[in-house]
């Protein structure tokens, strides 16, 4: 074979065919209606793109071999054409993919909330293109800017937690009514300094900041007799 084009013209090409060309060129597998599993990863072998380009039935083993690609060859892949994260299932190079660039979010079928989530903490550009704001999003969003809290209404114990290990003083921007002591407790549990803002602190919370450090004791607020008996 003269040229890796030559196999357009052969009907029903033999797997050596097939390699012959293939070792010319990586791209021949385009031009193979019905490529042997050795052909497919002779190409993919080549490069990564090859997947793209393989007609009527990708092999198992490249889309296993796929998702096992570390993170900087997904990366190469992922610039070279996005198009191939849709054979991409490995939450974890789906995650790297949209560090690497929060917009390929978008190019994701189905992307859910722990992508939009990669999304919100590598730009706070992704915010606005975010199709919904749950939990996971809400938490990643003050992750990048624990301030965000005091936009988030009735936020959950693990949206409190994200904030508070940003900066202790994030509670102060959980409303009084929202400080429930689930809320509370996580609070405390993150940084025991929390408890300086709660105003009615149950004793429960109180125990959990003081076993964590009795210092803890002098910013309570109406300490419970339990709690004075363990901090003498």
């Amino acid at each position: 074979m003269q040229s890796w084009t030559e196999i357009k013209k052969i009907e029903n090409p033999t797997e050596e065919q097939q390699l012959e060309a293939i070792g010319l060129n990586w791209y021949a597998i385009s031009l193979i209606e019905n490529p042997t599993v050795a052909a497919q990863k002779a190409a993919f072998a080549q490069n990564v793109q090859a997947i793209l380009y393989i007609k009527n039935g990708l092999c198992e083993d490249l889309k296993v071999a796929l998702n096992a690609l570390d993170e900087p060859a997904l990366l190469a892949a992922v610039n070279g054409d996005p198009n191939i994260l849709k054979f991409v299932t490995n939450p974890e190079l789906l995650k790297a993919a949209v560090r690497n660039d929060w917009k390929i979010v978008k190019k994701i079928d189905n992307a859910g909330e722990d992508l939009w989530a990669e999304a919100v903490r590598a730009s706070a550009d992704a915010v606005k293109a975010v199709p919904f704001m749950g939990e996971k999003i809400q938490a990643a969003l003050v992750e990048r800017d624990w301030h965000a809290l005091q936009d988030i209404v009735r936020p959950s114990a693990a949206i409190v937690i994200a904030a508070v290990k940003q900066d202790y003083h994030a509670l102060e921007f959980v409303s009084i009514k929202d400080r429930t002591e689930p809320v509370q407790l996580a609070a405390v549990r993150t940084d025991w300094r929390c408890i300086q803002y709660l105003q009615r602190a149950s004793e429960k919370v109180q125990m959990e900041a003081v076993r964590q450090t009795k210092d803890a004791f002098a910013l309570i607020k109406n300490p419970a007799e339990a709690v004075k008996e363990f901090c003498k």
